[in-house]
């Protein structure tokens, strides 16, 4: 007896029923996997324009960016007479170009930019499987279109530097997870390079400590003590190796010591207000978090304005339970090295929120987690609803969208804002784009580089950023009001050698003039006159508008 086969669809047909049964986020899974590589070309092309066009030739006022500099060019001509106790990474990188070139600010600006497309490759190499194509693009493409990170992109701070050496850290962590954080002697050689990776974090940014309790914290959640004890024990070869290096060839405290003694202070310029107790720093925990959550993160997305000084708490709680949420699922799902970023950023931040002083209200310090943040709670919004075509568009595509489309917007209006300015600068005006204030005093102190005897050592309020615009010429530097007896101020002075200084008409509002200026220099300098008027002498003035003035001192 024969059996009637019973005829099934063609097999064409049968796939196209395969297809139509996938839910909306498997078919975008699907059409991203087949693109990934040409969206990640793509993605660094769309980057390296936007960085093109926000090119900033000047130096921010920020300083810490003309102090990297300084740090690289003294670093340069002797090493063995500096080092760096904020950051000593990033300086002795900057010194390699400014060996062969000089102070050369676009080629030192441009190495930013290099980071900043490195961070994305090893990003990419570090998720790529692990999560899903749509969330890793919509990283990506975040960080290539986010006007803040191409801010830094063309700046010489050193966050697009740490996002490079973290995007790293977390590739080479994802190669000993593939084996499975084999101890063998095969596997000594991946342990030393993490550890070394560890280090060079921790030396690049003291806050970037947190990602040795990260790994601590992982470990023991997968009861891992052999790779916990390879891990700590890598890193600490290299850490204690470093710190006798440091005390042999630079002495002095170590890189924590200065920066600690600062932080315990309640006031980072006044350090006769006193230190900090617990309640203080839990204070500061409150304080930030709302800070650094629901105003500096909404800005970095793009959701409000780079002036706003809103917070509000309920944003915060916000975010922490989308991350929670995510950073749950993610440890439900096993997926190791999205784990592992989540808890260095959940420690990271928290660190950073309970040691720094508020009054210190950047967004750099949460921008070098964001990337992360976002790939946690997106992560566990798209698990939640990839099942659910509606929910998952709701949930997933249209803020991804938003937020793409108005970081794209921020960007694309600041480039058109910075073409003029750039165009200037190339043609070899340094000062265009600053408001008058800031020419003055830039002004001012290449005046002093070029008119008063080389031995001259002039105090500034902004000694770096005078440094730059006196191509290299070293100045005072002068950062608060260390006293207010005329005695105390002219003999401390006279002790550090300073035979001139600067009094400039830098606004206390940027963007506004108000006639409310930093008046640190003049707070200084006025006790002095009224008292020993013979003791100091005008010496030039530069600008009518905002002007800045410099005196020799006469002791």
């Amino acid at each position: 007896m024969k059996i009637k086969k019973t005829a099934g669809p063609p097999p064409k047909k049968a796939a196209q029923a395969g297809v139509q049964n996938k839910t909306l986020a498997e078919k975008l899974e699907s059409w991203l996997e087949k693109r990934s590589k040409s969206l990640l070309i793509i993605t660094l092309g769309i980057s390296l324009i936007f960085s093109f066009l926000m090119f900033d030739i000047k130096m921010s006022e920020g300083n810490d960016d003309s102090e990297y500099i300084e740090g690289a060019y003294k670093f340069a001509r002797n090493a063995e007479s500096y080092f760096n106790s904020k950051a000593p990474l990033y300086p002795i990188i900057l010194s390699v170009p400014v060996k062969f070139f000089g102070i050369k600010i676009p080629i030192l600006k441009s190495l930013s930019v290099i980071f900043q497309l490195l961070q994305i490759i090893f990003l990419y190499a570090a998720f790529r499987k692990l999560i899903p194509n749509l969330i890793l693009f919509f990283t990506l493409l975040f960080i290539s279109v986010n006007d803040y990170f191409q801010y830094f992109a063309s700046q010489t701070y050193s966050e697009s530097f740490f996002l490079f050496l973290l995007a790293l850290f977390f590739y080479f962590f994802r190669q000993l997870y593939e084996k499975n954080f084999s101890t063998g002697k095969s596997e000594i050689k991946n342990w030393l390079l993490f550890g070394f990776l560890l280090f060079l974090l921790t030396l690049t940014r003291n806050i970037a400590i947190a990602a040795l309790p990260a790994v601590l914290l992982f470990f023991l959640f997968q009861k891992n003590f052999k790779a916990m004890l390879f891990a700590i024990s890598s890193f600490g070869i290299f850490r204690i190796g470093f710190e006798f290096l440091r005390k042999a060839v630079w002495g002095g405290n170590s890189q924590f010591a200065s920066q600690i003694d600062i932080l315990r202070q309640k006031d980072p310029y006044d350090a006769s207000k006193g230190i900090d107790d617990l309640s203080g720093f839990l204070g500061r925990l409150t304080t930030n978090t709302d800070l650094y959550l629901s105003k500096r993160f909404f800005q970095i997305l793009g959701f409000t304005s780079d002036d706003s000084i809103i917070t509000k708490t309920s944003l915060s709680v916000l975010v922490i339970i989308l991350f929670c949420l995510g950073l749950f699922i993610t440890f439900r799902k096993n997926n190791q090295t999205l784990l592992f970023a989540g808890l260095y950023s959940l420690i990271f931040c928290g660190l950073t929120f309970f040691v720094l002083q508020t009054r210190w209200d950047q967004p750099r310090f949460v921008l070098v987690c964001v990337p992360f943040i976002l790939m946690v709670i997106f992560y566990g919004l798209y698990s939640v609803s990839k099942r659910n075509s509606t929910g998952f568009i709701f949930a997933v595509l249209i803020p991804c969208s938003i937020i793409l489309l108005s970081s794209f917007i921020s960007s694309t209006k600041k480039s058109i804002a910075n073409y003029p300015i750039v165009k200037e600068n190339l043609k070899g005006d340094r000062y265009y784009g600053y408001t008058t204030d800031w020419q003055n005093f830039l002004k001012m102190s290449k005046w002093c580089a070029d008119s008063l005897p080389a031995e001259s050592y002039v105090a500034s309020r902004k000694a770096p950023m005078s440094f730059i615009y006196a191509n290299g010429k070293s100045f005072y530097p002068v950062y608060h009001v260390f006293s207010t007896d005329p005695d105390s101020i002219l003999n401390t002075f006279k002790k550090d050698q300073v035979t001139h200084i600067i009094l400039a008409s830098l606004r206390r509002n940027p963007k506004k003039q108000d006639g409310y200026i930093i008046n640190t220099m003049h707070r200084l300098l006025q006790p002095v006159v009224q008292k020993y008027p013979d003791k100091v002498s005008f010496v030039k003035q530069i600008g009518e508008s905002e002007p800045a003035y410099l005196y020799k001192f006469n002791y």
